[in-house]
């Protein structure tokens, strides 16, 4: 099979419909199994109970494949982040957005698809193991999919924080997505780590801490004392962000 996409003119039957699913059902398996490398088409074909040739009608090849089983599971998270993030914008009115509120439109659509029901949850893990799989395939498709909230993301967190250069910034985006990844990618194991079920924690409020930490470590930053030798200052020396940031902050 070729990388290249079908043509539209090849429709694929209604009556494939439900073979159809069932082939991305059983790819979400075997990726989660054996990544994106160790998922040929032989074995999803078998995982799906079906034949090669049945595969090839609905895609032109593996990464034509997993281009579609990637974008059922980060459409539904960015969905409802595109949602919040709607919510975070309205408030904002033209102006500068809150940090807390951006970070936790971000955060909750997804640490929330960790739980519930078997579906999400296995939705959730293929998202997850997606965000960290190695393949080159993998990180074209990925790159494409999280283009569109990651770029809405950092633009809203750079008009709420306008004062900060742009190395500076650049630490506070990583600070803040490491915040997002850790957790979803690591959290069975660091729970186990302290002590505590990772199914008891209530991710609701976790979001909600999350960002209230982010955004509390970026009040106590001080403009005058990021700048290194050779850097131009984004304000006068000394000034305090925590002051600029709980000025702007109490106007909203």
């Amino acid at each position: 099979m070729s990388g290249k996409r079908k043509s539209s003119n090849a429709a694929v039957p209604p009556s494939s419909t439900s073979a159809h699913a069932r082939f991305l059902a059983a790819a979400d398996r075997v990726f989660l199994h054996c990544g994106y490398d160790g998922s040929t088409i032989r074995a999803i074909a078998a995982e799906a109970g079906t034949s090669l040739a049945n595969l090839s009608r609905h895609w032109s090849g593996k990464e034509d494949l997993f281009r579609e089983v990637f974008a059922r599971h980060f459409d539904r998270i960015h969905a409802a982040q595109n949602e919040r993030l709607d919510a975070v914008e309205q408030a904002a009115a033209g102006g500068r957005p809150a940090v807390r509120a951006v970070l936790q439109a971000f955060y909750d659509p997804a640490l929330q698809a960790g739980v519930g029901p078997r579906e999400q949850r296995l939705s959730h893990m293929v998202y997850c193991r997606a965000l960290v799989d190695p393949a080159q395939p993998v990180r074209r498709i990925v790159a494409i999919l999280i283009r569109q909230v990651s770029q809405r993301v950092i633009g809203l967190l750079r008009r709420a924080l306008p004062e900060f250069d742009a190395e500076t910034f650049y630490l506070i985006v990583a600070t803040a997505m490491g915040a997002y990844i850790q957790p979803q990618l690591f959290g069975m194991q660091l729970a186990r780590a302290v002590g505590i079920r990772f199914g008891d924690v209530d991710w609701s409020r976790a979001s909600a801490l999350m960002a209230n930490l982010v955004d509390s470590g970026i009040r106590q930053v001080t403009v005058g004392s990021t700048v290194g030798p050779g850097r131009r200052r984004a304000a006068d020396p000394g000034t305090s962000v925590k002051e600029k940031y709980s000025q702007a902050q109490s106007l909203e």
